[in-house]
């Protein structure tokens, strides 16, 4: 046996998105925490807030080998881990024949009963070392965010894919608040490979060699003139001669036809309930005379909801969540006077995150 084959990393301390609340539940926090655990000693706290003194929402970290980002399905009960898997085997606790408390193997899928209910998730844990600190180990992070084990993982498979090595480079680990229209307020983690200049790749677009032709030359007998015969051309060649010609003479800019494809007229508003928020339904209708519905962000301008029946909008972004349309930026075109008349506005509002 080799000796590698005994080596694991040490791990020196975690690294947290959360806390535990006053009533001992979880706490999201919009920060990066560092505090004693049964792995994280209180030395190790103190170095980190002289690292980082405020509530860091970015860490420079980088990798002591090429596959630092590993994952398991995992599933609590009273905080404590009962079963861990690789989507194929797991172990869990059982029974014995006398009845007592043991592990036992079983199988791991997607068919699993808890992971159908969602109380088995694939957990992803990062290790990494932090710049900066020098302590003898690895720093930890831990996540089971949807989001943030796709970033991560798209960012690491990418340098694999380009066969670029991740061992002691640099990276930023970024910690961003997003908000969901069915799950509040979220944060996810982000990681780039720090200072990336953008550079030319050295593929070249050939451009196609377009041959000139050189006018034939022809000397007129007896007067030593020499004039230039043009090469006749067809009907079509012609025709678009005289085309373009009319257009380099004409001054007349044509302005390109404005899109009415995103425009939408408002009927009314209804109250909804989307998980545990209350959000504001629209019913618009589209330039097919069709009824669509969108629920406003929450983060979004809130104009609209002081003009009635027929205002018209131009939607600028949108985006589906949860099978709903959600409504994030537009602009006002025109709103309804109490007289019955349409009145132009325009009024750009700002985009949701």
């Amino acid at each position: 046996m080799k000796i590698e084959n005994l080596v694991r990393d040490k791990i020196i301390a975690n690294i947290k998105i959360g806390t535990k609340g006053a009533n001992g539940l979880p706490k999201k926090l919009p920060y990066f925490n560092v505090e004693k655990d049964k792995v994280t000693s209180g030395q190790m706290v103190e170095i980190f807030k002289k690292l980082y003194p405020d509530k860091p929402t970015k860490l420079k970290i980088m990798f002591t080998s090429e596959d630092p980002f590993n994952f398991k399905y995992k599933r609590y009960v009273n905080g404590k881990v009962v079963c861990i898997g690789n989507d194929s085997k797991a172990i869990t606790i059982g029974k014995d024949e006398k009845n007592r408390n043991t592990q036992i193997e079983i199988e791991c899928n997607q068919n699993c009963k808890q992971r159908v209910m969602g109380t088995c998730k694939l957990v992803g844990s990062l290790k990494f070392v932090l710049v900066g600190i020098d302590a003898g180990g690895l720093w930890k992070i831990t996540t089971s965010g949807g989001w943030s084990l796709s970033n991560i993982a798209t960012e690491i498979v990418k340098l694999k894919q380009a066969n670029i090595s991740i061992k002691g480079v640099p990276f930023d680990l970024t910690l961003s608040e997003h908000e969901s229209i069915g799950y509040g307020v979220y944060y996810s983690l982000n990681l780039s490979m720090s200072d990336t200049v953008p550079k030319l790749t050295g593929d070249v677009v050939e451009e196609k060699q377009i041959e000139e032709k050189e006018p034939k030359k022809q000397l007129i007998e007896g007067k030593g003139e020499v004039i230039v015969e043009q090469e006749e051309m067809t009907p079509e060649e012609n025709n678009k001669t005289i085309k373009t010609e009319k257009t380099s003479n004409s001054n007349v800019e044509e302005k390109p036809k404005e899109d009415f494809s995103n425009y939408l007229t408002l009927k009314k508003f209804m109250p909804t309930i989307i998980g545990k928020g209350k959000f504001i339904k629209i019913i618009f209708q589209d330039i097919n005379s069709q009824d669509v519905e969108y629920i406003l962000h929450p983060k979004a301008n809130q104009e609209i909801l002081k003009y009635g029946s027929g205002t018209v909008v131009e939607m600028k972004n949108s985006k589906i969540e949860m099978e709903r349309n959600i409504l994030c930026e537009y602009v006002i075109k025109s709103i309804v006077e109490p007289d019955g008349t349409q009145k132009n506005i325009e009024n750009k509002l700002k985009e949701a995150v």
